[in-house]
């Protein structure tokens, strides 16, 4: 899996939110050692430089990993999409993972997802199944020891799960020329709300090959600050963009996505 990039857009403005980068970006880097890792914090200070690191690094190597910082105020909306757009043109690899700071998933499903692009039998693909798939972890700080302390040891969280629904969001595997070409993500949608729904609604009417590894996502509960939550000032107007989105067809998707600046100009950056 040595042409594989996970990309890690974040703001770790919780304890939460701390203990769970801790936890998927140690996961990564120690059971897919071959891939790369981005995280790109954009915030007011280093989180993850000055308190998520020293600690990743007392678990696993992190030559494979490189982090970003970009200056923003506290308060601001946090744009997710340009973030996430901006690092699948800093990958380098044919295969990018847009992975959340707040799951992680059995090895055998980051396996089959490079797998299924690398052989060319997907294009867009997610590495947990569409039903009842999600264990959602409560995951306060005794346990986030002892699952790092057993090298991910999942009967130490197991305990601690309660099944939920799982659908479309977290995590995506893909082709990185498809998705360029396909228009990346919606950089329209601003902070939390529906990018996900658009992301999966357009790659499919598109035409693009988007499927599943029917295996289960572990989510670790974290506190929602107004970039995460239904009450952020953008929610609305991302969903009115969503409901606009969904009712069109082919050619007037392709025709929306072609108009977009930020589509021309990283399709030109990336040289497609």
């Amino acid at each position: 899996m040595n042409d594989l990039t996970y990309i890690i857009p974040t703001r770790i403005e919780s304890e939460d939110r701390l203990k769970n980068i801790i936890t998927s970006v140690t996961y990564l880097l120690k059971n897919i050692p071959e891939a790369k890792v981005i995280v790109k914090e954009v915030s007011d200070k280093e989180t993850f430089k000055f308190r998520a690191l020293p600690e990743i690094k007392k678990y696993t190597d992190v030559n494979n990993l490189t982090y970003i910082f970009e200056e923003s105020s506290a308060d601001s909306l946090f744009h997710k999409t340009r973030i996430l757009n901006d690092l699948i043109l800093m990958a380098k690899t044919s295969v990018v993972c847009s992975h959340d700071v707040d799951a992680i998933y059995p090895v055998t499903s980051h396996q089959d997802a490079y797998r299924l692009i690398k052989q060319d039998q997907a294009d867009v693909v997610y590495p947990y199944g569409c039903g009842v798939y999600q264990y959602q972890v409560d995951y306060p700080m005794e346990v986030f020891h002892a699952f790092l302390d057993s090298g991910f040891n999942m009967e130490v969280i197991q305990p601690h799960c309660r099944t939920e629904s799982s659908t479309i969001g977290w995590t995506q595997f893909y082709d990185r020329t498809k998705v360029i070409k396909g228009g990346l993500w919606n950089e329209n949608f601003l902070s939390w709300g529906a990018e996900d729904c658009e992301f999966y609604f357009r790659f499919n009417a598109l035409g693009y090959r988007v499927l599943r590894v029917n295996d289960w996502i572990w989510h670790f509960e974290h506190a929602r600050t107004h970039n995460s939550h239904y009450h952020n000032p953008k929610f609305m107007d991302n969903h009115n963009l969503w409901q606009w989105l969904r009712e069109q067809n082919q050619d007037t998707l392709v025709k929306y996505m072609n108009q977009q600046e930020y589509v021309t100009r990283r399709r030109t950056d990336a040289g497609i």
